[in-house]
């Protein structure tokens, strides 16, 4: 490797920070950058890097931009900016910006003596962008739902039921609430495609799967929804650019202005993305062809599980559209069109298993995790008895809320599962500290539920990433009850694999830019796969039994 050969950039504009890292022909990391919005730019007096006002969330647009500026500012200062071959990226999903015409005009002919955000200051019709908190569009989803046949005809067309964090309701409710600034907007970009815009000094098309979180993108069609578009406005269609485009494009080049500034070249800057898709292509591109079907799950403050579909499942022949089908979300892959992802998000995960290690009845487990997962080792628990822990509202399955336990019986009278197994209600378990195990084998039960809920084809690994995938007891549950091998991302060394916080939605950019123009090239840099659990076959066949009682069970926690 010399100073003059290839590098490639991803960035992360997620909602606390602009994340930067720069990738050589490899995939080994020789920069990795924050820009933390609070600290860097006090003048916004943003909290964790938005706006909060009862249920509405925003962010300040032209925070963003001055962050863009910085990020390649960084890159110029470490020497590399010169270098720097092809650049792409990621951002929250859902957030949206409005664009006026002044600001279309603009950023083509920035002047690389002035700054970025003085130029930029007339050309966004709103300064505040709502993002993926804002809960304030109850009514819009309710009309948009209606417009589409109800919740269902709305999931098979949009992959996913009205959310109000979602673009559409946003889009709709600005309409609602602000005419006079609905009349200025002349174009809208997600996050992600604002970002490239500005990068390219040109409006750059939506990416396929980012676009999945809007509520107006036909999944199966792959074009935005003429008619769900025209409900809310005839000209919508034209104002998200009427075209969308895959995450491995390439969308344009970089603006001179960017160029001119930092010494770079006029580089292809290959479409944004989401976060959530933009992670997943990254790990996609850790695995072995054969591992190919792998779920990636993020185990944290809520828990997230990402899995590939080879088909969409609310096609006309597809899988049945109850309520219970149509929970989660369907998003378009990001770089194989005819591949889907399910993005299946659980709100109880690491606090609701951090209660039970600090409840667990008849015992003092004194905040000890070691405690924790010796309790949670003695298993399986299913099928004799099962637990449901939604300390908050739960979103999978939707609006679930209380601790609920059930224990196998022999009396009449009681609840008789699909086994002919009859199960009753109890207060505690009668056997000591059984809740670790009950909690880790629900959550991750729910998980395999859901997912056969999206595609009937079996997974063939599992990533587990965010803070509680170093425990090697839920490993193994899910490596059990999923049948399948387990994998850790982690940060290789010279002493070998140690845990990281990896940064996979850059990370993923920066390997689609890579990759746009070496296709063929194999990485071997410094973020890799490690197994960490091997399924038990006679486990798994335990946990496959189960799982028709398993539904049932949480079924009737729902009435």
């Amino acid at each position: 490797m010399t100073s003059s050969d290839p590098l490639f950039l991803g960035l992360d504009l997620s909602t606390q920070q602009l994340k930067g890292i720069v990738i050589d022909v490899s995939g080994r990391t020789l920069l990795e950058t924050n820009i933390v919005f609070d600290a860097q730019f006090p003048e916004y007096r943003t909290t964790n890097g938005r706006h909060i006002n009862g249920s509405t969330a925003t962010a300040p647009v032209l925070m963003w931009v001055e962050a863009i500026d910085l990020v390649l500012s960084r890159v110029h200062s470490a020497g590399l900016a010169h270098r720097i071959q092809a650049i792409s990226g990621a951002a929250q999903q859902h957030g949206s910006v409005y664009w006026s015409q002044q600001g279309i005009e603009t950023i083509g002919k920035l002047d690389a003596r002035r700054q970025l955000r003085e130029q930029l200051a007339s050309a966004f019709a709103i300064l505040d962008s709502p993002v993926w908190e804002d809960s304030s569009t109850t009514e819009q989803c309710q009309r948009l739902e209606a417009w589409a046949g109800g919740s269902a005809g709305l999931a098979r067309i949009s992959g996913s039921v009205a959310f109000e964090r979602f673009t559409g309701a946003q889009i709709m409710k600005i309409k609602d609430q602000s005419l006079g600034i609905w009349n200025r907007v002349a174009r809208i970009s997600l996050v992600s495609s604002f970002a490239a815009s500005l990068l390219s000094g040109a409006m750059a098309p939506i990416d396929a799967s980012d676009a999945s979180g809007t509520n107006l993108y036909d999944i199966e069609a792959g074009q935005w929804s003429k008619p769900l578009c025209d409900a809310i406005d005839p000209d919508l269609f034209g104002m998200l650019g009427g075209e969308v485009t895959m995450a491995d494009q390439i969308v344009g080049t970089l603006s001179p202005y960017f160029a001119t500034k930092y010494g770079m070249t006029l580089c292809p800057v290959v479409s944004f993305t989401g976060d959530n898709p933009s992670a997943y292509a990254g790990f996609e591109s850790m695995l072995k062809d054969t591992d190919q079907l792998a779920s990636v799950i993020s185990l944290g403050t809520s828990d997230t599980m990402l899995s590939p579909l080879v088909r969409y499942p609310y096609a006309s022949v597809g899988l049945a559209m109850d309520a219970e089908h149509i929970d989660g979300h369907v998003l378009q892959h990001p770089t194989v069109p005819s591949r889907f992802i399910a993005m299946l998000c659980y709100k109880n995960g690491s606090l609701a298993r951090e209660w039970v290690r600090d409840n667990c009845p008849g015992t003092n487990l004194s905040d000890s995790w070691a405690e924790f997962n010796q309790a949670a080792a003695n298993g399986p628990l299913a099928p004799t008895a099962y637990g449901f822990y939604y300390l908050s509202k739960e979103i999978l399955p939707k609006n679930a809320i209380g601790v609920h336990r059930f224990e196998k019986t022999t009396s009449s009278g009681d609840i008789v599962c699909p086994s002919g197994a009859s199960f009753k209600r109890i207060q505690s378990f009668s056997a000591t500290c059984c809740d670790p195990r009950a909690i880790l084998e629900s959550q991750v039960m729910s998980m395999r539920l859901d997912y056969s809920r999206k595609s009937t084809k079996p997974l063939t690994a599992a990533i587990v990433t965010g803070g509680a995938s170093a425990n090697p007891v839920i490993r193994q549950i899910v490596a059990d009850v999923l049948g399948v091998p387990v994998f850790a991302a982690g940060l290789r060394d010279s002493k070998g694999l140690k845990a990281g916080n990896l940064a996979m939605p850059a990370y993923g950019a920066a390997v689609r830019a890579l990759r746009r123009l070496e296709p063929s090239r194999v990485l071997d840099g410094e973020y890799v796969l490690e197994q960490v659990g091997w399924p038990d076959g006679n486990m798994h066949g335990v946990y496959s039994d189960a799982m028709a009682d398993f539904e049932f069970l949480r079924k009737h926690v729902m009435q």
